[in-house]
C-alpha cells in the first residue's frame, strides 16, 4: 500500500467534489478515504493500493496536500 496522503479542507464539499470527479475520471479506487482531526483542523487521509496512484493524486490536488 502507497503511503497515505493528507489533505486539508476548509470547506469540505468543494474538495470532496474535485476529489471524487477525479478519482471516477481516472478510475482510481483508494484503498482508504477517512476524515482526519488534528491541530491544524479538519482533513482527509487517502490510502491508495499503487504509489504511481498516490503521486497522481498529489501532483493533481498540490494545493491540498500537507506536506
Amino acid at each position: 500500500m502507497a503511503t497515505p496522503t493528507v489533505i486539508r479542507a476548509e470547506n469540505l464539499g468543494n474538495p470532496m467534489n474535485a476529489i471524487r470527479t477525479w478519482l471516477e475520471a481516472e478510475k482510481i479506487q483508494p484503498v482508504d478515504f477517512r476524515t482526519v482531526v488534528g491541530h491544524a483542523g479538519i482533513g482527509f487521509e487517502i490510502n491508495f493500493r499503487l504509489e504511481h496512484e498516490a503521486e497522481r493524486f498529489q501532483r493533481r490536488f498540490a494545493s491540498l496536500v500537507l506536506a
